[in-house]
């Protein structure tokens, strides 16, 4: 393992990019592209190590697993990057008001890259994260130090000692280390910093930004919920949700965490909730496409949620996939009914349980749903349109699939982000990342005709009085 680094050392690392960025100047697209393809380059070359990194911090994740869901977005997004850049570094021509428009004034936003951007990245996903972050960072023109969870050795230390082989530490640096560096890290006095993990540690980096004036960017997390209208595909609704649900065990952020279904349709979820496990997982592979829990700690979490469900008499189903202790992999489970004060119903679950809960109205499902904090993902099965509209304009969530799960997150055009509890700022598709990492510089230049804000200096007489009177009219 490379040599972690220390807290003192971190501002030497953030002075070396600072001086490099302001040497530099306005990055050119050449330069952008050029950053965004070496992180392709990284991927490729070493798609294998990560593989084998990243089952070494897991004990247990299948090979293709790995490449298609953390890899291959990454690529895309990169395509999506080169495909668009030109057309998101264009200034953006505004009109000017009235008189400056007739006089030849001009007026538009130039994006202007922020400088050095701080990543924090967590253990569930830290190679797909901290390349998607660096690739919308350089895009925007700035320079990147990556912050690795200390809860995924193997890919840190792959990140730190490969990464340098194609960028200089000027460009991109690799920081890794324990609790005391990830302090140190969030203390530094960035352009902008950008965390994803959970909520109460987004309290406390806020909090350490907030010194330096620091803006942020937060993905965070919370309880997806899926509702399930009346008039839904059972069958396929129940599918959909246990492959969003046991995609990498249900550690994702924006995972299904629980279902809102009616009174009548519960039985007929359940079975075929069960039929669509044995159907992924079949006994017979010994779950081997089944994804181990990340962490000896997270793995009792998951057996203390259970624990406390089955002290409060909850109906819990499990399904058999072959899971073992020593993949530290923890069966499916389906907990029906839990109640409010349950930790199922008072956590983000982050795991392979789903709860399933059901309404006696369809609007007694959405404001459940408005009764908690907003998630980072909500979504709705179902054909008919007046409850698709109730959904979209009724509740608030940071992205929303219809009849599927987590798609949204795979759309290359679609921007990422939560909202109030799940997060604040988007990244990702559509320019997101690339708005997200520039400022958006107002330019005003003056026209043919200069002598017109003169007009509005003292001493003040009959030209500014009927200026002004023409223009104090109500708008109705």
């Amino acid at each position: 393992m490379m040599a972690a680094n220390s807290p003192e050392s971190l501002g030497d690392i953030l002075r070396i990019q600072r001086e490099s960025f302001m040497q530099e100047g306005d990055a050119s697209i050449q330069t952008r592209i050029d950053r965004v393809e070496r992180c392709v380059d990284f991927l490729i070359d070493n798609q294998d190590a990560i593989v084998e990194a990243t089952k070494k911090d897991w004990i247990h994740k299948p090979d293709s697993f790995i490449k298609a869901v953390e890899i291959i977005p990454v690529i895309n997004h990169a395509k999506s990057i080169k495909k668009n850049l030109k057309n998101w570094m264009k200034d953006e021509v505004r009109k000017p008001d009235f008189p400056f428009n007739l006089m030849g004034a001009k007026t538009y936003i130039k994006y202007q890259a922020l400088g050095v951007v701080g990543v924090m990245v967590p253990w569930n996903g830290p190679l797909a994260m901290a390349i998607v972050a660096s690739m919308d960072a350089f895009c925007a023109g700035n320079r990147v130090m990556v912050k690795v969870s200390e809860f995924s050795p193997h890919a840190a230390d792959l990140l730190a000692t490969k990464l340098p082989e194609y960028f200089d530490v000027s460009e991109l640096a690799i920081v890794t280390g324990e609790v005391e560096v990830s302090r140190a890290f969030a203390e530094l006095p960035f352009n902008h910093l950008m965390y994803t993990g959970s909520a109460g540690t987004a309290k406390h980096i806020m909090a350490a930004a907030a010194r330096n004036l620091v803006p942020v960017t937060l993905e965070l997390g919370g309880k997806s919920p899926v509702i399930i209208g009346a008039g839904a595909d059972i069958a396929y609704t129940a599918s959909r949700t246990m492959s969003g649900r046991l995609i990498n065990s249900g550690q994702g952020c924006i995972t299904p965490d629980y279902v809102l279904l009616p009174d009548a349709q519960l039985d007929e979820f359940i079975e075929q909730a069960k039929a669509a496990v044995t159907k992924m997982y079949p006994l017979d592979k010994a779950a081997a496409d089944y994804a181990s829990i990340a962490t000896d700690a997270h793995y009792k979490r998951m057996h203390e949620l259970i624990a406390d469900a089955q002290a409060k008499s909850c109906n819990i189903i499990t399904v058999d996939v072959g899971a073992t202790d020593a993949r530290r992999q923890f069966t499916p489970a389906i907990v029906v009914d839990p109640p409010e004060d349950s930790r199922l119903m008072q956590e983000e679950i982050f795991g392979p349980i789903l709860v399933i809960k059901t309404y006696k109205t369809f609007q007694d499902a959405v404001d459940y749903v408005n009764k908690g904090e907003c998630p980072l993902a909500l979504y709705f099965f179902g054909d008919n349109e007046q409850e698709k509209a109730t959904i979209l304009s009724q509740t608030s969530s940071g992205g929303l699939a219809i009849n599927e799960v987590m798609m949204q997150l795979m759309m290359s055009d679609l921007p990422f982000g939560g909202v109030g509890h799940s997060g604040m700022g988007s990244y990702w598709g559509g320019g997101a990342g690339f708005k997200r990492f520039s400022h958006a510089k107002s330019v005003f230049e003056q026209g043919w005709y200069k002598k017109l804000g003169a007009m509005m200096d003292p001493p003040y007489g009959n030209t500014i009085d009927k200026m002004l009177k023409m223009q104090l009219k109500k708008t109705r």
